[in-house]
């Protein structure tokens, strides 16, 4: 994204990034978008505190570059900072709300610099970061956490991916090597797929020691559908009580919403 505007100086200025006035941390994000709305720049840096990391996390997945990714960071904040200032911005989910601008100015800077930036499909995304491991690119935080999550696997899963996958053989030339009948490889590359799919989802969310590190755990398998009834609902009711908890989920399943079903 070429055409990104890091020689420009923001319309709307960002709040002090040294953190919050403590007042605000006990409000949820629609009653600190109110006080904004209200004139209190306090709340604003409240809400940029609570939701800078996955905005980047996000960014970084588009962008060519780091310093790319902060610019689209400041300018999708800068946006929702001067529509909440104009009375507007998000009625309901603030973090949903910040994550669309920030998808409408990857789209505008990409039509600017020619091309429509994209995400592939993750189950080749991942395996062929492996397969190219020492590239310069494996620096960039995704492909880290990319890598992390085939490691992750078994070692059945990544063969089976690799063959697949990268190489892309169908599963009646995989069968006889691994000793399985077609259509128990091509059973065995959904799974996989899947797997990886979950713990990509689940490195965003990074290291959690907390009582609700067993929820924490399967909100990747919450957010593909993947629980028995019996635990998605109880899930549901977690992530609605537990404001934590919520606002993880909806970082996941905002980068859930990226991937092909």
């Amino acid at each position: 994204m070429s055409n990104s505007p890091r020689h420009r100086t923001p319309t709307v200025g960002l709040p002090d990034r040294h953190g919050a006035d403590p007042a605000t941390t006990e409000l949820d994000d629609q009653e600190l978008a109110q006080l904004v709305r209200d004139g209190d720049t306090e709340a604003f840096a409240e809400l940029f505190t609570r939701h800078r990391a996955v905005a980047t996390r996000l960014a970084a997945i588009h962008a060519d570059d780091a310093h790319t990714a902060q610019d689209v960071v400041a300018e999708a904040f800068s946006r929702v900072l001067q529509a909440l200032r104009s009375g507007g911005g998000p009625s309901n989910s603030f973090r949903s709300y910040l994550l669309k601008v920030l998808r409408n100015v990857v789209t505008e800077w990409g039509r600017g610099a020619g091309r429509q930036v994209y995400v592939p499909d993750v189950s080749r995304y991942e395996v062929e970061c492996a397969a190219s491991a020492g590239h310069e690119a494996l620096r960039n935080y995704e492909h880290t956490l990319a890598i992390e999550a085939l490691s992750s696997l078994s070692d059945r899963w990544r063969t089976v991916l690799w063959r697949t996958v990268v190489q892309c053989q169908q599963p009646a030339a995989v069968a006889s090597s691994m000793g399985l009948s077609p259509n128990s490889v091509a059973a065995l590359a959904y799974r996989a797929k899947e797997g990886l799919r979950q713990a990509y989802l689940t490195g965003h969310l990074g290291r959690h020691h907390s009582p609700c590190s067993g929820y924490v755990g399967r909100l990747a398998a919450y957010s593909r559908g993947r629980l028995s009834t019996c635990a998605a609902e109880e899930m549901a009711v977690h992530v609605k009580e537990c404001a934590a908890c919520g606002r993880l989920y909806q970082e996941i399943d905002e980068v859930n919403s990226m991937f092909c079903a």
